[in-house]
């Protein structure tokens, strides 16, 4: 059975994900306005979705 990874505490793993998310930015590969773009676009969806609900089965 594989080990499992010794989990961090909330600190250390936002520390991680904020350091992650600054090497993807400076490297290019990450936009802050195109993924706030599409992240409003797609809570709209879900904001559509569940004023107009399909029946389901």
């Amino acid at each position: 059975m594989a080990e499992k990874k010794p989990k961090k505490d909330q600190v250390e793993q936002s520390e991680k994900f904020l350091k992650t998310v600054q090497e993807l930015i400076d490297a290019g590969e990450l936009s802050p306005t195109e993924a706030e773009k599409q992240f409003d676009a797609v809570m709209e969806r879900i904001a559509a979705s569940k004023a107009h609900p399909t029946k389901g089965p």
